[in-house]
Order: C-alpha cells, then sequence, then structure tokens
C-alpha cells in the first residue's frame, strides 16, 4: 500500500494504521523482542504502508503530511509493538528533519528500503553535547573522523549515520554532523544489548579515521546542531506517544480482565482497588496525550514548543510507566510471565525515558524556560 492511500483525516488515519498493527505488527511483537535485531521486513512494511515518509515532500515518496499525522501513526503502532513505533519515528524524522541525506537516500527511506541512524551520544558525553570528543578534521579535499559513538539507534542495522563530530581550533569548536556510510571503510560497530524495545537496536560505532568527502557535511555546517534542536521538539512529543499507546492498551486489556476474572465469587472490577487506580490512569493518560499532542500542533504552526514538549514527555512517560505496572501487578504472578504480553510492555515503554533525552533534562529545560538559565545548575 503507497502512502497514497493513507485516509485524510487524523481519525480515519487512526483507525486505518490501528486495523494495519494489529494485522502486521502485533503478532510479531514477541518474536522480535526475542530476536533482539533490527526486523528489516517490518520496515519494509511500514515503508509500504506509507507511514515511514508520511511527513516527507510527495517528490520524495512521501505524504507531506502535519506532524499530528505523524503522532497517530506512532501512538498506534506503539499498542502493538513499542520497537515498531520508534523504528517509524526515527526513520520520519531523521530523514525529513536534519537535511544533507540527499534526495535518493529520503526516497528510499520513505519506501523502507533505506534505514539511516543518529550518531550522537558518547561515554561521558550524552546530554552533554559539548563534552563529546569524536573530531572531524580536513584532509585535503576530504574530511576524517575519529571518535565512538554508543547507544546509536538501528545499529547494527542502519546503511548511513548522520555522526556528530567537532572540527576546528578553539576551547569550544563547533559541532557539525556528517554523512557516513555505515559500511565504510574504518567504521566497526557492535550491538548494546538492552532490556526492552529489542527490535529498537542499539549498538556502539567506532570510527577510525573514516574518509568522507566535503560535501558529506550536514545542516549547513555548525547549524547542524540547531536542526537537531527542532527534530528534538518534536521527538519529544512523539517520545510520550509512544509510551501512551502502549500504556493505553495495557489498561483497556486490563480492564478487560478485571470484568472477568472472578475471585471470591466476584469480578476483580468491583473492587475499588482495582477499578479506582484505572480510571485514574486513564485520566493521566488522557491528559498526557492532549498535552502531547498540542505540543505537535505548535510544532506544525512553526511555533516555539520545546516547555510544551518538555512537559509532555515526563509527565506522559512517567504516566504511562506506572499505569503498566500497576496494571502487571493486577494480573497476578501471569503478568510477570513472559507468556503475556504486559512484561515486555513495561521493558519496551522504559526505553522512551532515554529517548531525545532523559526525564531529568526535561526537568532542567523546564527550569530553565520558567525560571532561567542561571538556575539549571549548568553553564
Amino acid at each position: 500500500m503507497g502512502s497514497a492511500s493513507l485516509p485524510s483525516g487524523h481519525e480515519a488515519l487512526r483507525a486505518h494504521v490501528r486495523t494495519w498493527a494489529e494485522a502486521n505488527v502485533a503478532p510479531y511483537s514477541r518474536s522480535w523482542d526475542r530476536a533482539d535485531a533490527l526486523p528489516l521486513d517490518l520496515v519494509r512494511a511500514m515503508g509500504d504502508a506509507g507511514f515511514l515518509g508520511i511527513i516527507a515532500p510527495v517528490e520524495h515518496g512521501g505524504s507531506n503530511r502535519d506532524y499530528v499525522s505523524l503522532g497517530i501513526v506512532i501512538e498506534e503502532l506503539a499498542r502493538a509493538d513499542v520497537s515498531a513505533a520508534i523504528i517509524c519515528w526515527l526513520q520520519a524524522t531523521l530523514s525529513t528533519m536534519i537535511p544533507g541525506w540527499g534526495d535518493e537516500t529520503v526516497s528510499k527511506v520513505s519506501s523502507g528500503r533505506c534505514v539511516v541512524a543518529l550518531a550522537t551520544s558518547e561515554e561521558g558525553a550524552g546530554s552533554d553535547v559539548a563534552s563529546m570528543r569524536t573530531t572531524a578534521r580536513r584532509d585535503g579535499a576530504d574530511w576524517l573522523i575519529s571518535g565512538e559513538k554508543i547507544h546509536v539507534s538501528l545499529m547494527p542495522g542502519a546503511d548511513v549515520m548522520a555522526v556528530t563530530a567537532k572540527y576546528g581550533d578553539g576551547a569550544r569548536p563547533p559541532i557539525a554532523m556528517f554523512r557516513v556510510e555505515s559500511a565504510g571503510r574504518g567504521v566497526t560497530c557492535e550491538s548494546m544489548p538492552q532490556m526492552g524495545a529489542r527490535a529498537h537496536q542499539l549498538g556502539r560505532v567506532k570510527l577510525t579515521g573514516v574518509r568522507v568527502p566535503a560535501d558529506a557535511i550536514m545542516g549547513g555546517g555548525a547549524s547542524g546542531q540547531r536542526a537537531m534542536n527542532v527534530r528534538f521538539n518534536v521527538s519529544r512529543c512523539l517520545s510520550p506517544l509512544t509510551a501512551i499507546g502502549a500504556a493505553q492498551r495495557t489498561v483497556e486489556d486490563t480492564i478487560a480482565f478485571a470484568k472477568n476474572h472472578v475471585v471470591f465469587g466476584r469480578p476483580i472490577a468491583t473492587n475499588q482497588a482495582i477499578s479506582f487506580p484505572l480510571v485514574e490512569h486513564l485520566t493521566r493518560l488522557e491528559a498526557a496525550r492532549l498535552l502531547a499532542y498540542r505540543a505537535l500542533e505548535s510544532n506544525d504552526k512553526g511555533l516555539a514548543s520545546q516547555a510544551e514538549g518538555a512537559m509532555a514527555k515526563w509527565f506522559g512517560i512517567t504516566s504511562a510507566v506506572a499505569a503498566i505496572t500497576d496494571c502487571l501487578q493486577m494480573h497476578g504472578a501471569n503478568g510477570y510471565l513472559t507468556e503475556f504480553p504486559i512484561e515486555q510492555r513495561l521493558r519496551d515503554t522504559m526505553a522512551t525515558f532515554f529517548t531525545g533525552g532523559t526525564i531529568n533534562v526535561m526537568k532542567m529545560l523546564l527550569v530553565r524556560e520558567f525560571f532561567g538559565r542561571e538556575f539549571t545548575g549548568i553553564e
């Protein structure tokens, strides 16, 4: 199915994605978790369905839809599998919101025939981007890149990476992104096994004098950091929507379970110790969902939404994890068994704590917004 066949209205799109994900994602979630590797067949299927190119230009095989549409796709995919949602949001946002991949690559990503990755984090330099040690130096007409990146999403597996590196001299050299072929000479990668979201592969990438051409620099040189910040504003909304999608499905499943599971002669849903927490979680999830979509609407209008995105991320994810944790306990010991989906959803959802900045980084952004930069405790 191509992107042109996607329903035009938001609610029609939501119903379409939910039906598609139930048929094409949910049945394979457990096997992808056990395989602990990037499922390229899933990437191709999401490309064929039009999800990867939903915000990409039409001339690049996309639908040129708004960020709210992307949020709906991510939330509905997450109901079926968190890894699928993360993979989709990474491909959709990396390919279209960071300039410099090239038209051919963007078109291939939209179709699911190419996978791109963002390599930014390092040991001791995750949220503290200024502390990165990866460098790029000129060698004739080329650049030579050396360093080591960790927590690189979709590696091994991605075809090409955007690698951040310092270049130039001075105490605070500028940072740029460089287009690096994953199979290029001097690039090595090993997987970094993780607790959850295992189909969303994480890798450690070592770059040893990797030679790239002068035009491999992305995002207009030092403005690459600015391009990355724009993408962060959107991703910080997609991250909680991923968690909310998984949590909403879990709460709905738990309500159905509680209405039918009889203990001491009556359904456990008649106990307020069960029903009250569930309706409270539904309320928090709805509030978090509205906050995330409001932030996406602001992004669609070109308005600054860093504060809303930061609020949406920490509130949405913490609310979702709390909801799934309570639901797991309501299922008794079965909730802890790998035979049932809740323990995987809990593990998977916890991965969203670390996408696009940690929960405490979100709070630091809000302190900077409402108190002032001098109260954040960092330079």
